[in-house]
């Protein structure tokens, strides 16, 4: 009788641990298998040939630089498409796709993105032309970009649906030298959040 009682309570302990075993196993992959969003940080924005006038018109070449970070421990991010708009005071100045399109990214790995839009006397409300020049002078301007990617998630074959990311870096603060004709430069890096 006591035989059988060890016995059971071995086939009871036995199954108990490759429960804990296969839960423990379950919890793993759902860790590592929930996709988490990239993360996009700003490291630089460089406005060259900044010149307004009073008939509201703006011209201007902006260069960003940017790191786009795959924190999944597992999962690969797929961009379909990645669109980057630079704002001044909630109007867009400018949108450009990030080329070359479509690209990926593996786990825990970091991607730099470039980007460069350009405006040529484009007109825009007077306000804004105004804010520009008034911040200009005072030795800052703030400008803000907004990221747009339409993405999927993949591990080996298997692949999520289309998912839509949305990120907004701002206030960028660019700052320009006293004279009229200087480069503008971000003062600081910037991590984007999702809206």
């Amino acid at each position: 009788m006591a035989r059988t009682k060890t016995s059971s309570n071995l086939h009871h302990l036995s199954a108990a641990s490759y429960l804990l075993i296969i839960f423990l196993l379950a919890v793993f992959l759902w860790m590592s298998l929930t996709p988490h969003a990239p993360r996009f940080q700003l490291t630089s924005l460089t406005v060259t040939s900044l010149a307004t006038n009073t008939g509201a018109e703006l011209t201007a070449k902006f260069y960003v630089n940017s790191v786009l970070s795959n924190p999944n421990f597992a999962l690969s991010v797929f961009y379909e498409t990645l669109h980057l708009a630079l704002r001044f005071d909630n109007l867009t100045i400018t949108a450009t796709p990030v080329q070359p399109l479509p690209f990926s990214t593996a786990a825990q790995t970091d991607t730099p993105v470039q980007a460069r839009f350009s405006v040529a006397h484009r007109l825009f409300p007077d306000g804004v032309v105004k804010g520009i020049t008034e911040q200009r002078r005072g030795g800052v301007v703030y400008f803000g970009v907004n990221v747009l990617a339409r993405l999927r998630f993949t591990c080996g074959a298997l692949r999520t649906s289309v998912r839509t990311l949305r990120l907004e870096c701002y206030p960028l603060q660019v700052a320009f030298p006293p004279s009229n004709h200087g480069t503008g430069r971000l003062v600081a890096p910037s991590d984007c959040y999702v809206v």
